[in-house]
């Protein structure tokens, strides 16, 4: 880019637009044994079905893979308990407690026409509730499994088979710390509902969760239309739709979904996508269906803030976009319109760099998620940002890591942020080359003006070639503002997340320990931290250098033993010296630096002469003859005018002397300027004598008589 010096251009220059800033979140998850989390009495459940078993009944196992025995107790719609009966063993699992049901039975078992005869449901309704427990338990409260299939249960579980298992195993949640934590000292084993395991693929569905059993075309639809018409979404059926907002939220979200038809929500859900209705980038609510998530394996993430800041750095001229020559004494008009004539045209030529509109965040947004290699990952962040973004909460999802970075390797997240780093600037390039393409700028030139009513904006100028021998010709050139980009990663905090929503519990690395205590085995809390910090210690600069002190652990004194907690460094800034030589300082670590050049509606016009002479001998001697007619003319003038000023100061001194009363300077001024006489010339000749050998004739009186003399 050719810089431009002149004071046109260093005028504009000092309007340059602010920098801007954009904000988002990059996940890395973290490797952690599988042998180091926190576990517990997960209760499990499947469907399987019944091969040898009469119609009109199903079958219940209770599975345990530890020393206890399950309980369980089941009741029907209207809350009436069934009874259950022995002697009906699970060839698959022969250790299970196995029961059955009687759903429904034959009206006359004697009738000829066997089980075609008429059947008398005695489990009635569409949904049963279960009740879990183990012997001898002390302060478990009962896992309640609530199952609606949608159609009746007589129906939906006719020769099927109900299994649940309970074993040891990772925790779902933090929460079940807590709760574990609540209870009295005096109790057993806690118990949870880890959720529904999908007995072909092997997935699970999170217990807060309606398992796909029980999400049928009925209970979507049901669903829908509650939501539609009272603004509350079953967390059951849509976990990725906040609950509890306020009233501006609830309308905010009911008009994202304006638009969307009942057919397309069930036919999503059936087909294993779910509703994620949040706030985007822009603030406004807007709804996405993305796939369920495969597993509720526990994991820790790394979640890291980053700032996208771009400042105006060299303002110069770019392309050519116009000339044209003006002949001798030739006139014209010419219109520059630009690019900002509509607001479609300022929608497509705003650019994250130097806009902050919606048209361009949700453009870049769209960019940076089509830069992430596995969309997988971009699934997953967006499932983790679901329940914050509807809450108002959350910034820019910028994807997540491919692979888990171990804690044992000192800096084996730097490869997931070298890889961010890359998608981001090739979203920023995209961004920017698709917003400069577009900003044109146009110049006309014609005769005659013409007005168009909107909301163009042009400015027109008439031009005339005073030269009477030479053609004047004119380049346009459009501006071009240079911008410098700044990713630097402010703010770093530590997630659980198991791939639902509902698991996510993020604290800053003030609270690190008491999040590494909710998931993590006491004895692997103090390894883990230090893996986690050492990991933060070794992140690189744009330059590659690292940064130890952009975290800090801050003592603890007290009447305990002396501790400490981490935190990211508040006062921790980079600097980066642009091309133009201006340093620019921003808080946290420049991860990646940039130039960036964009078009603009500033136009630089610049003039010159032809070289060709269209005169000839003669006309040249008349332009030259003129010329020093002119100068004659002007060194008059000149002269008249310092005759002029000469009298004036005269004046001014004469008055200055009179003023300060002063008689010896008054007589130099009388000696020095003298004061010539005013002669009358008729008055002279009527007083003076006759010159010698003058006759005058007698005067004659007007009657013809002599004149009388005088007395």
């Amino acid at each position: 880019m050719e810089p431009v010096v002149s004071a046109a251009a260093m005028v504009v220059g000092q309007d340059l637009p602010e920098p801007t800033s954009y904000r988002g979140q990059y996940m890395i998850p973290l490797e952690v044994d599988a042998g180091a989390w926190l576990t517990f009495y997960g209760l499990s459940y499947w469907i399987s079905p019944l091969a040898d078993s009469q119609l009109g009944t199903c079958g219940i196992s209770l599975i345990s893979d530890e020393p206890v025995e399950l309980t369980c107790a089941v009741y029907t719609e209207s809350g009436e308990q069934i009874a259950l009966f022995d002697n009906f063993p699970d060839p698959r699992n022969s250790t299970a407690k196995s029961f059955g049901i009687v759903l429904r039975e034959l009206q006359d078992p004697t009738s000829p026409q066997g089980d075609s005869g008429p059947w008398v449901e005695l489990v009635h309704g569409t949904s049963l509730t279960f009740r879990f427990n183990y012997q001898d338990s002390s302060n478990v409260k009962d896992v309640v499994v609530p199952l609606d299939f949608g159609v009746p249960v007589a129906e939906a579980l006719d020769k099927r088979r109900l299994c649940f298992r309970l074993r040891n195993q990772p925790l779902a949640s933090t929460r079940l710390a807590a709760q574990d934590r609540l209870r009295p000292d005096s109790k057993s084993p806690l118990m949870y509902l880890h959720g529904y395991e999908d007995p072909d693929t092997g997935y699970e569905t999170a217990g807060t969760r309606v398992p796909p059993i029980a999400l049928t075309r009925q209970r979507i639809a049901a669903s829908w239309q509650t939501a539609k018409t009272t603004g509350y979404f079953d967390p059951a059926v849509f976990p990725n739709v906040a609950t509890g907002l306020d009233e501006a939220g609830r309308a905010g979200v009911l008009q994202a979904i304006a638009d969307l038809d009942e057919g397309t929500v069930v036919q999503q859900l059936i087909s294993g996508g779910r509703l994620v209705v949040g706030r985007v980038e822009t603030g406004e609510y807007a709804y996405r269906f993305l796939p369920t998530p495969e597993h509720c394996a526990p994991g820790l993430v790394l979640v890291e803030y980053y700032r996208l800041s771009s400042f105006p750095a060299r303002y110069g001229a770019g392309r050519t976009i116009k000339t044209f020559s003006l002949l001798p004494g030739e006139r014209t008009s010419i219109r520059v319109s630009t690019y900002k004539r509509s607001t479609e045209s300022l929608q497509k030529t705003a650019s994250i760099l130097d806009a902050t509109n919606s048209e361009t965040e949700s453009e870049f947004a769209r960019t940076v998620n089509s830069e992430q290699s596995n969309q997988d990952n971009s699934s997953k962040s967006f499932e983790y940002r679901a329940q914050a973004e509807a809450e108002g909460k959350a910034t820019w999802g910028w994807g997540s890591a491919s692979v888990k970075v171990s804690g044992g390797v000192s800096g084996g997240s730097n490869s997931a942020r070298e890889e961010f780093s890359k998608n981001l600037t090739n979203a920023v390039n995209q961004n920017t080359a698709r917003a400069s393409s577009r900003r044109e700028v146009q110049v006309d030139t014609s005769m005659d003006v013409k007005l168009e009513q909107g909301e163009e904006q042009a400015v027109e100028r008439t031009l005339e070639n005073i030269n009477v021998s030479r053609t004047l010709n004119f380049v346009l050139r459009q501006m071009n503002q240079e911008f410098v980009a700044l990713l630097q990663l402010v703010d770093v905090r530590v997630a659980f997340f198991n791939g639902h929503a509902e698991s996510r519990d993020e604290v800053p690395l003030t609270d690190l320990d008491r999040l590494l205590g909710d998931c993590l085995q006491p004895d692997r809390v103090p390894q883990v931290r230090a893996g986690i910090l050492r990991e933060l210690q070794m992140i690189p600069d744009y330059q590659g250098q690292t940064h130890p002190d952009f975290t800090q652990t801050v003592p603890l004194t007290g009447d305990g033993p002396q501790s400490g907690y981490a935190r990211v460094n508040p006062d921790f800034v980079s600097s980066y010296t642009g091309p133009d030589g201006v340093k620019h300082t921003v808080g946290g670590i420049i991860v990646a630096a940039d130039q960036h050049v964009l078009r603009t509606d500033g136009v630089v016009v610049d003039s010159f002469l032809g070289d060709g002479d269209a005169l000839d001998d003669y006309s040249s001697g008349l332009q030259v003859q003129a010329v020093r007619a002119r100068e004659v003319d002007n060194i008059a003038r000149e002269a008249d005018s310092r005759l002029r000023q000469i009298e004036a100061d005269k004046l001014q001194l004469a008055l200055k002397i009179v003023a300060d009363n002063d008689s010896e300077r008054a007589d130099l001024f009388q000696r020095m300027f003298v004061r010539q006489q005013i002669v009358n010339q008729i008055d002279h000749a009527a007083v003076s004598n006759q010159p010698p050998g003058l006759q005058l004739p007698d005067p004659q009186p007007a009657n013809g008589q002599a004149a009388t003399p005088a007395s």
